[in-house]
């Protein structure tokens, strides 16, 4: 442990089975501020987190259930769902979707890569069904803002106004 670290003894040991069944005990407890990195980008808790602290040989970080829920993370839904899921990632869709590859670039995409591409997802709207007299409608609003990408970027959020959502007459919100 970093002789930075302030670590204070707990009342008692916590044991804790980790990976292979093999059980571990905590003596000790800390607060740290973590940083961690996910597929997602970067995320970091507001508020220093308060961890075990376990004497091994080993420089990995065990990240518990709660602080995953704290994060937004939840475990047994993400395996419920990933349960849930079919043969591969379109199973279940009633239009059939080619399951993509994401696009491996070393540079950023020319804005006429990314108009041709989005020409080619209305093309595709149209083969499945989308109405012709409607393509214009819909050609004017998927080019009017900056928003499309063809590769996972650190980019700001979009610039776009909220939206609003009126209720018809006679509609009921539910939840």
């Amino acid at each position: 442990m970093d002789p930075s670290v302030v670590a204070e003894d707990l009342e008692a040991p916590v044991m804790n089975q980790a990976f292979g069944s093999n059980w571990i005990s905590a003596n000790k407890k800390t607060k740290l501020h973590l940083l961690i990195h996910t597929a997602a980008g970067p995320v970091e808790p507001v508020n220093a987190v308060e961890v075990l602290v376990v004497e091994a040989d080993d420089d990995e970080f065990i990240v518990g259930n709660d602080l995953l829920n704290a994060l937004g993370i939840d475990v047994d839904r993400q395996l419920e769902m990933l349960a849930d899921r079919g043969d591969d990632e379109t199973s279940g869709d009633s239009v059939s979707l080619e399951a993509d590859d994401p696009p491996v670039t070393a540079s950023e995409s020319s804005d006429d890569d990314i108009f041709s591409a989005v020409e080619g997802l209305i093309a595709r709207a149209v083969e499945k069904g989308f109405p012709l007299d409607k393509v214009e409608q819909l050609r004017t609003i998927v080019h009017a803002y900056d928003v499309w990408r063809l590769e996972l970027r650190a980019d700001p959020p979009a610039n776009v106004p909220p939206l609003e959502v009126r209720l018809q007459d006679g509609a009921r919100p539910t939840k």
